[in-house]
């Protein structure tokens, strides 16, 4: 769901799911003077290969490897159309169109347009050359829902308070993500703008659940768990969330990856909310969340030179890229700030420090005993030493994974169980909800008291278990 704004009054507008939050929610609406709605958007959009070549906006790249597909669901029941939507779809569709996409847009997309748009952007993306370097992305901007776990994405025409709308709508995880072959090195990206909120702890219906990108893809949401994702209520202007991601999109000239595209966007949104002049936007302000499967690297943009004479700002970047922890990586984008605060690599820097940050305060905490000489490690293949290096800059997938090869012995390391529950801490504290309930899983189970933290942690970060988390005591076992 999505709140709108309009004109020099942002006036904003709820689309809630109860009729008990819509009451509770009037008060606050008029004493305010804001129509406030949310929305609930899956946003699905990151990919692009690199292949070494030079040039504005790409240029010379192969024809036929990067396709997307928009659909802007905007006419709802009730009063709960999101207005934006179809503004959304023509600037994202510019966007991507500046980066060589062949983009296709579904407006107000019933089920049957739905699933059959879905099922034609699967042959397509089939139909890429299977060279590591195809790209696809699938953008959602609508109501969702979350039903005993799973995520449900609204067509126009369904209530989400239907008693059949999860029949009549589309499953994210076995419906939406199955369009993507998932061919390694290939990149599928789904984009999510919806709401993820929910109306109580024991009414989930209306939030989405925290999931884990499939090998290959990354999943963009516009908010994390539990939260609106607001929108004007204006037909002429953007979402939050897709606002941001066009303008990072639209700006894109020195080479960067579609990861950082996303996350660059996560911190303008984070921005704009904490920065805004209304108080009620500051005050429901969302977080985008992103989850990243294993990926090749894809990037967008003029490719940096490896020959030829360098600049002080390339030597500048080269150092955050090279630096090899956290406080060094910290360190050194700060110095590039300083001296290129609108430099050329100002958003990948801006990431780099804000992943580093995040890396820092995980380290720190009393629940990780990771030591940085951890990521010193001389084994393992060239998958494990690329999320050697995403999770010292705070990827908190790439971490999991890493906990997962010492957990099974893959990626040619060794089989370390003791060093396989350090990396998930690690990851857990970094946000990954799922990490959290595996730890509350096996530390309840050898009666750690640790159990009693990354149990509710696990909720907090919008983690639903099928069959629900049991409580926080260390002596209760799912």
């Amino acid at each position: 769901m999505r709140a709108p704004a309009s004109g020099q009054g942002e006036s904003f507008r709820c689309s809630l799911f109860r009729r008990r939050f819509l009451a509770r929610a009037t008060g606050l609406l008029l004493s305010s003077q804001l129509g406030l709605a949310a929305r609930c958007a899956i946003a699905a959009g990151e990919a692009a290969a690199a292949d070494g070549q030079a040039g504005e906006r790409d240029a010379g790249r192969p024809a036929g490897h990067r396709i997307a597909l928009l659909i802007c669901c905007g006419s709802y029941p009730d009063g709960k159309d999101i207005q934006p939507a179809r503004k959304n779809g023509r600037d994202l569709e510019a966007a991507l169109r500046l980066h060589g996409f062949d983009v296709q847009v579904e407006n107000d997309a019933d089920r049957a347009r739905f699933t059959a748009a879905v099922g034609r952007f699967g042959k397509r993306m089939a139909a890429l050359p299977d060279d590591g370097r195809g790209i696809g992305i699938v953008y959602f901007c609508g109501h969702g829902m979350q039903y005993e776990g799973r995520n449900y994405l609204l067509p126009s025409g369904v209530a989400s308070d239907d008693p059949k709308a999860k029949e009549k709508s589309v499953n994210l995880q076995d419906e939406l993500l199955s369009a993507f072959p998932q061919r390694y090195p290939g990149l599928g990206v789904a984009v999510i703008d919806a709401c993820r909120d929910g109306i109580s702890e024991d009414e989930k219906a209306g939030s989405f659940n925290y999931s884990t990108a499939p090998t290959g893809c990354i999943v963009a949401f516009s908010a994390s768990a539990g939260q609106v994702s607001l929108s004007p209520k204006d037909p002429n202007q953007n979402s939050f969330y897709t606002k941001e991601l066009v303008q990072v999109l639209s700006n894109v000239e020195q080479e960067i990856s579609f990861t950082d595209i996303f996350e660059f966007t996560r911190l303008r949104v984070a921005q704009t909310m904490s920065s805004h002049s209304l108080a009620i936007i500051r005050k429901l302000a969302q977080r985008p969340h992103i989850t990243k499967g294993q990926t090749g690297v894809f990037r967008l943009g003029k490719a940096r030179t490896t020959t030829g004479p360098r600049t002080a700002e390339d030597e500048a970047f080269e150092a955050v890229l090279a630096a090899p922890t956290p406080a060094e990586i910290r360190r050194a984008a700060e110095n590039f700030l300083r001296a290129y605060p609108e430099g050329r690599y100002e958003p990948q820097t801006r990431v780099a420090l804000a992943g580093a940050e995040d890396a820092l305060r995980a380290l720190s905490s009393r629940f990780v005993r990771l030591s940085l000489s951890a990521f010193r490690v001389s084994s393992g293949d060239e998958r494990f030493a690329e999320d050697l290096r995403k999770a010292l800059r705070g990827d908190k997938d790439a971490a999991a994974r890493i906990a997962e090869s010492y957990r099974v012995g893959s990626g040619d390391v060794v089989a370390n169980p003791a060093r396989s529950e350090q990396w998930l801490r690690y990851s857990g504290l970094l946000g990954n909800a799922i990490a959290c309930y595996q730890l509350y899983r096996q530390l309840a189970q050898k009666g750690d008291p640790d159990a009693e933290f990354f149990g509710p942690e696990a909720v907090r970060l919008g983690y639903q278990p099928p069959k629900g988390l049991c409580g926080s005591r260390k002596s209760d076992v799912c």
